[in-house]
């Protein structure tokens, strides 16, 4: 045949071979090509398999039994240190105890020994407090005549006057640490006599050194990490009394130190860690017989597989597995090949695809979303005001800033922020506003397209919608729609997520999700609660009036009319409602208790009613102003200081905060108490994170918010806060304006609000604390800008609420209070001349 004839067969590679033997050897080849595609295929599976084994394996094996072993040495040397210094208090201890047991005390308290004087109880104590060790002052103290006496070298503050009354009481005292001129001491109380269940003749009270017990914690082995000595009083953030070494590589354990209010805690150092290192030896052993064992069953299923795979047919006509590409075997002649148009290569036509072919067509991406996000319509970001998110909450004029429109973007951003942040559910409430309704129609829909579920409470003072982020199990975030004491011509949004307010970055980084549309997408659901009834029972379980109480409420035709008026009537209060029919027009007054016009309504029924006390809520609730018989005006700073008194007589030493725009003299009563006064910012997002950071018991701004944490939940709460106000009036014999006439109080202003646009506000204040020139004053720029002189002080900040400045003044006379004025005025001047200042 001729070499070159066309009509011979391209394939035909070994003549000399039979025809049958040309099959076998090519299906030889095709049977070792699937056999080592398999057999990779299969350990490329075994590969990923194994892998996934051995990193659980050594998560289990290595990592998680390092961490347990690291845990065990922190417990161990936590514990050790707790009882080397319980062991030092139990031999203390144990000494007080037998002195108080000594006869000679008792006998000189008792009221019938004609040797009880004062001379000769100062001559007994001067003999015992030589005779006992580290003591470094004895007092034996008759029965009831405990004083406070804070300038002594070893005083008597609150704190100590606690000790000694419940010593009176027989009941069981632990030693306290206090701090005096920077150095550690401890007080022991016990009764005398020191035993039997009669009323005791008195007091002993012994202040000892603590320098032993700090000794004891500074001879720590400090390669181990950080050592810090805590005392902690029920309800009271834990006090730092030392700390030594340092550690970062572990979680801390706590172990209280028996006998005292003392606990440890520690934190291990990596030099620590090392010791707890686990070796991998069996680790190693196990995923070695494991990836043995792998390899062993790839290659048997491999053998499987591909007989499996041949044995359908014999004659290997039928393609195999990625012979489907194959080209086909040519045994036409070629010149018919080149003709035959079965073989002729064609282009495909461009079709084009409309939207709706797109699902048949199968040109959408796996997760169902259309591949070309080119469509996504871009938002302008001026239809987004920046000047509407403030320090704690989104707030402007219904249709010119707050629109449904916005509403519905601000919806999305929520619920994915919420979804980011590990909530499925989301409480929504709204005020009584005439445009609150459509609003939360539009951010519920927007939550729900995020695949975020909402509880809708409905109508709403704002503290229920915080009390429901506590109460409900299913979610700790929600939204309120409310522009709270602003005009009917505001609105806006308050947001909690997980028990926090967001404030500040978090604001503003929701106005950055709407514009970069970074929205989750999904469908919730929403779902109608009730929560006003709870509310009721959870303040009626917890507030007990010892007595018959009239009050007038002012609600100003907002929201806490349709909950405080049944709540204080169920606390036994006769009730005199005053504009408490809801109206989003606010027709009596604006709903802001802290502009005094708003208040003569209340004064005027209080006086009418011979009520005993009136209450005006702002637009939402979360903030109370308070007016007496007299018609007083109780401004929140002076509401504090009673609830400071009441909470410090309970938990010494706790910690009370306050806005820069409260009295001077707050400070004063809060240190006067036993308590730790300290000034933050104003608002209520911020408060609430410092009150949270802080521990504090309770905490309160001049513009109505009062934080509660003693049995409650620490969020700002008008309706809770006079509830408990009104527990602390009836305990007392006393008419209201008695009781707070006892606090001192300065000629003071009330707010002072100078209208600037919104946009220049903020770089206003900045330029007067730059370049302000206040004298010899001192300055204080946490929040604005406030100036302290001798005889009073002033402060100047940009509103977070309303486009203005807003200014405060105190001083001891007229005169003081109109020169810090005049300052005031003339540095506000130099920075902006065109300021309407109405002083």
């Amino acid at each position: 045949m001729n070499p070159q004839d066309p009509l011979k067969s391209k394939t035909d590679t070994a003549p000399h071979l039979s025809r049958s033997a040309q099959r076998a050897l090519e299906a030889a080849k095709r049977k070792a090509a699937i056999q080592q595609k398999v057999l990779l295929i299969l350990l490329g599976i075994a590969l990923v398999i194994n892998a996934i084994i051995g990193f659980v394996l050594y998560q289990r094996m290595v990592v998680k039994q390092q961490q347990l072993n690291l845990s065990n040495l922190t417990q161990e040397v936590a514990a050790e240190r707790s009882k080397a210094l319980s062991r030092y208090l139990q031999q203390q201890t144990a000494a007080i105890d037998q002195l108080a047991a000594e006869p000679e005390l008792s006998a000189i308290l008792d009221f019938t020994n004609p040797a009880n004087t004062p001379e000769a109880r100062d001559q007994l104590e001067q003999k015992w407090q030589q005779a006992t060790a580290d003591a470094l002052k004895l007092r034996l103290i008759p029965m009831g005549s405990a004083e406070l006496d804070r300038e002594a070298e070893f005083p008597i503050r609150y704190a100590e006057l606690d000790l000694i009354q419940r010593a009176e009481k027989r009941e069981a005292t632990l030693p306290e640490l206090v701090q005096i001129n920077n150095r550690w001491m401890f007080n022991w109380t016990r009764p005398l006599p020191a035993t039997g269940t009669e009323l005791p003749l008195g007091s002993l009270m012994v202040t000892t050194d603590a320098t032993e017990l700090l000794n004891i914690l500074n001879t720590s082995e400090q390669a181990l990490g950080e050592f810090i000595l805590l005392q902690q009083f029920a309800g009271s953030p834990a006090q730092l009394v030392a700390k030594i070494g340092s550690g970062t590589a572990g979680s801390s354990m706590q172990n209280n130190v028996a006998g005292s209010y003392l606990a440890v805690k520690f934190t291990p150092s990596e030099y620590l860690l090392e010791r707890a290192e686990e070796l991998p030896a069996l680790w190693l052993t196990v995923i070695s017989v494991i990836v043995a064992g792998s390899l062993a069953l790839v290659w048997f299923l491999s053998k499987i597989l591909v007989r499996a795979e041949l044995g359908g047919d014999k004659s290997t006509a039928a393609p195999l597995l990625a012979d489907v590409t194959k080209t086909r075997k040519e045994s036409v002649d070629a010149s018919d090949a080149m003709t035959d148009p079965l073989f002729q290569k064609q282009d495909i036509l461009d079709i084009a695809v409309i939207d709706e072919d797109e699902n048949i067509l199968g040109l959408q991406s796996a997760s169902g979303k259309k591949s070309n996000t080119g469509s996504r319509t871009k938002i302008n970001e001026d239809s987004i005001p920046a000047e509407i998110f403030r320090s704690y909450d989104i707030r402007g004029l219904v249709d010119s800033q707050i629109t449904p429109e916005f509403a519905q973007l601000l919806g999305q951003a929520i619920g994915s922020e919420a979804i980011d942040q590990g909530e499925q559910n989301i409480v929504v409430a709204r005020d009584a506003r005439t445009h609150s309704e459509s609003l939360t129609q539009a951010l519920v829909r927007g939550i729900l397209r995020t695949g975020c579920n909402v509880i809708n409470i409905g109508v709403v003072p704002t503290p229920l919608m915080y009390f429901s982020t506590f109460h409900f199990d299913d979610t700790c975030s929600g939204v309120m729609v409310t522009a709270s004491h602003n005009p009917k011509e505001y609105n806006g949004f308050k947001v909690v997520m997980n028990n926090r307010a967001l404030a500040d970055d978090a604001v503003t980084d929701l106005r950055a999700r709407i514009i970069g549309q970074r929205f989750h997408q999904g469908l919730g659901e929403e779902t109608p609660r009730t929560i006003i009834p709870d509310y009721i029972d959870r303040i009626f379980s917890d507030v007990a009036l010892a007595g018959n109480v009239s009050v007038v409420i002012d609600a100003g035709n907002a929201v806490t009319g349709i909950v405080a008026p049944a709540l204080f009537e169920e606390l036994g209060c006769e009730v005199i409602p005053l504009f408490c029919d809801l109206d989003g027009e606010f027709p009596n007054h604006d709903p802001d208790p802290t502009i005094e016009k708003n208040l003569q309504h209340l004064i005027a029924k209080v006086q009418e009613t011979n009520a005993d006390i009136g209450v005006a809520f702002d637009g939402d609730g979360d903030r109370l102003v308070v007016v007496t018989p007299k018609g007083d005006i109780i401004w929140p700073d002076r509401l504090l200081m009673l609830f400071a008194k009441d909470i410090l007589a309970r938990n010494p030493g706790a910690d009370v905060l306050f806005d820069v725009k409260c009295s001077r003299q707050l400070n004063q009563v809060i240190s006067s108490y036993g308590g730790r006064p300290i000034m933050w910012k104003t608002g209520h997002s911020p408060m609430k994170a410092k009150m949270e950071e802080t521990q504090a018991l309770i905490g309160g701004e001049y513009s109505g918010h009062i934080f509660i944490k003693d049995r409650w939940y620490g969020f700002d709460d008008g309706i809770y806060a006079m509830a408990r106000l009104l527990e602390i009036i009836t305990l007392r014999d006393q008419k209201v304006d008695d009781i707070f006439a006892a606090f001192p109080q300065l000629l003071i202003t009330p707010e002072i609000k100078i209208p600037v646009a919104e946009q220049d506000k903020f770089a206003l204040i900045a330029k007067l604390s730059d370049s302000g020139d206040f004298a010899n004053g001192t300055a204080t720029t946490i929040d604005g800008l406030r100036i302290d002189y001798t005889k009073g002080w002033g402060l100047v900040r940009a509103s977070n609420t309303s486009p203005a400045l807003t200014l405060r003044f105190e001083a001891e006379s007229a005169e003081a209070l109109e020169k810090i004025q005049q300052i005031f005025k003339r540095e506000l001047l130099k920075v902006d001349k065109t300021l309407a200042i109405p002083f």
